[in-house]
């Protein structure tokens, strides 16, 4: 479909930069990702990424399901299973999307009302950027498929004239299947997809009440589609203790830190809630959810949706529209349940939404100005301009904010990989451990990566279970060799200890970032101190959640320094010990 085609362009162009420079090496997130990937089919993933989620003992978990991993798998083979096959999987899997979105809008309002939509879908694009376009980050791959959701839904709540009773519970069992989707690329969609589905499902059952043995197809179809979607998380459940669904449970029935200010749940719904939101800005202009800019824009929205709403009463776009602000309202009551640190990306599905009711506003507002005629008018050429120049817009941000996916991260893990493919032996076993003050282990996983995609046997320890998957856990005395991955300055202190042999090592700094590196550690270490922050003095040389995350947050200021020492990245090196030898730099 060319308006899907066209829509597509930025995400294309993005890829093709890309594909065409230095070579990939996945670290961190996107490591993990396709750590999950190449497990087909032997082990195949059976739950979806590891996430910020713990059960009632720490223990790591990750996102629901893997069907997202099923998603990128078919391109990903077809590419001969490298990390710009997974990249180039990953634009694929959001063509799909707007494909089918595109696809559905014509099928029920026309032409003019798809490019409408096109142009919506380019700006939900430009406002998440060019990363959102290539990383394989499951928050980013549920984003699309939402819209493909609520738009099937629509086709549920408020059938077009020719819509008959089996294909709205065809549209419904689908919509089972892409909710379930959603929900296993991330848990934070899992309140407003249930909600959706069963207010869907009660509309079309009282629309049918009449008809005898309606019921049953959408029950029993959606009651199919959802066993055939999370068959393979229950048999996680039952293969595993603690399975993820129990991890998930406890993590989301008994959270051990605070559900955010009801204060901060006013600023984030007025913010997300907004012509001026996000979703068509883009997060930038809203640095902050104190942006003065919300209240403008959130008052238009709110005072567009009474009067669309009054204007529409009776008719199939009411329906649409009581809909999408239910949802809206589901969704801002799972905000208030938003527990420890609060992340724009948890809530991105409030984009979808407030792009969709300002949609139909204007649909409504719009009614018979443009009718959807053969010829060209002035208003289409000036519309059709106005799409061309965002097109444009789009794809020359797309390409000019792009950069790899942990560009530098991915750097060091080139310069790595061929010390460590000449120094280990495949016919050992090892077993990889991380020292990361600052990275969150990305190096680490990388690595791990990396020598498994060149046929080495590597394993983790139990607590990254859910990074890397189970069939990846062993236990010292099952392996020859431990490698340390270490970063940054306690790189001295494993060069001290007799047990470990360093065998490969990367700096990706120059001699001015070097000196620049050094200040900024002085500037961070004096800026714990003023702020009364001393505890935190210890992350800069101990492993633990990165100081960009701490609780509660840093001060501006040395919040930037300590972003800006990651941002330059650390040398990294990897140091081999026999199985069972007593390593004494790093505390053990």
């Amino acid at each position: 479909m060319l308006i899907a085609v066209l829509v597509s362009i930025p995400m294309f162009a993005a890829l093709i930069v890309l594909l065409g420079g230095a070579r990939w090496f996945p670290c961190g997130d996107m490591a993990q990702a396709e750590l999950h990937m190449r497990g087909f089919w032997s082990k195949p993933p059976l739950v979806g990424a590891a996430g910020r989620i713990v059960d009632d003992s720490g223990f790591q978990g990750s996102h629901p399901g893997p069907s997202l991993w099923f998603a990128l798998y078919p391109v990903y083979a077809l590419g001969g299973r490298s990390s710009a096959a997974l990249m180039t999987s990953v634009v694929v899997v959001h063509l799909v999307s707007i494909l089918a979105a595109v696809w559905l809008v014509i099928r029920r309002w026309g032409r003019w009302a798809g490019a409408i939509s096109g142009v919506a879908i380019l700006l939900l694009l430009r406002s998440s950027g060019s990363d959102f376009m290539v990383e394989p980050w499951n928050v980013w791959m549920a984003f699309l498929p939402f819209v493909v959701l609520m738009l099937l839904l629509f086709d549920v709540v408020a059938p077009d004239t020719d819509s008959s009773r089996r294909k709205r519970c065809w549209c419904w069992v689908i919509a089972v299947a892409v909710g379930s989707y959603c929900v296993q690329c991330h848990a934070g969609y899992l309140v407003i997809v249930v909600a959706a589905l069963l207010m869907a499902l009660v509309v079309l059952l009282v629309d049918t009440r009449s008809e005898r043995g309606v019921w049953r197809f959408p029950i029993i179809g959606g009651l199919v589609a959802t066993i055939v979607m999370w068959l393979a998380p229950v048999v996680d459940q039952l293969r595993r203790v603690p399975g993820n669904l129990t991890i998930l449970r406890e993590h989301f029935t008994s959270p051990d830190e605070p559900y955010i200010a009801l204060s901060l749940v006013g600023r984030i719904v007025t913010t997300q809630y907004n012509v001026f939101g996000p979703w068509s800005l883009g997060p930038r202009i809203h640095v902050s959810n104190d942006s003065w800019l919300r209240w403008p824009g959130f008052i238009l929205m709110v005072s567009l949706t009474v009067w669309a709403l009054r204007r529409s009463r009776g008719t199939i776009e009411w329906r649409l529209l009581s809909m999408t602000n239910a949802v809206i309202g589901v969704g801002a009551l799972s905000v208030t349940r938003v527990f420890g640190p609060y992340y724009e990306y948890t809530i991105r599905w409030f984009w979808v939404l407030a792009a969709m009711n300002a949609m139909l506003c204007l649909r409504i507002l719009l009614g018979g100005v443009l009718p959807p005629a053969v010829g060209w008018r002035p208003a289409h050429v000036v519309a059709a301009l106005c799409a061309v120049g965002l097109l444009g817009v789009t794809t020359g941000q797309a390409i000019g904010g792009l950069r790899l996916p942990g560009a530098t991260d991915s750097r060091i893990i080139s310069m790595l990989a061929p010390e460590l493919r000449d120094e280990l032996d495949p016919s050992y076993r090892y077993l990889i451990r991380m020292y990361d003050p600052y990275t969150l282990n990305a190096t680490g996983f990388g690595t791990l990566l990396e020598l498994g995609r060149s046929g080495f046997e590597v394993k983790v320890d139990l607590q990254f279970a859910a990074a890397a998957l189970p069939h990846r856990v062993a236990r010292e005395e099952e392996v020859d060799f431990v490698l340390w991955v270490v970063v940054g300055r306690p790189i001295e202190r494993a060069r001290l200890d007799p047990n470990l042999e360093e065998i490969a090592s990367a700096n990706p700094r120059s001699r001015t970032q070097e000196q620049r590196a050094i200040e900024l550690f002085a500037k961070i270490r004096a800026g714990l101190e003023r702020t009364g922050r001393d505890d935190l003095i210890a992350s800069l040389e101990r492993p633990g959640a990165s100081l960009v995350f701490a609780e509660p947050p840093l001060e501006p200021d040395v919040a930037d320094d300590v972003r800006a020492l990651i941002r330059l990245g650390q040398p990294v090196s990897v140091f081999r010990a026999q199985a069972g030898a007593k390593v004494t730099a790093f505390g053990e």
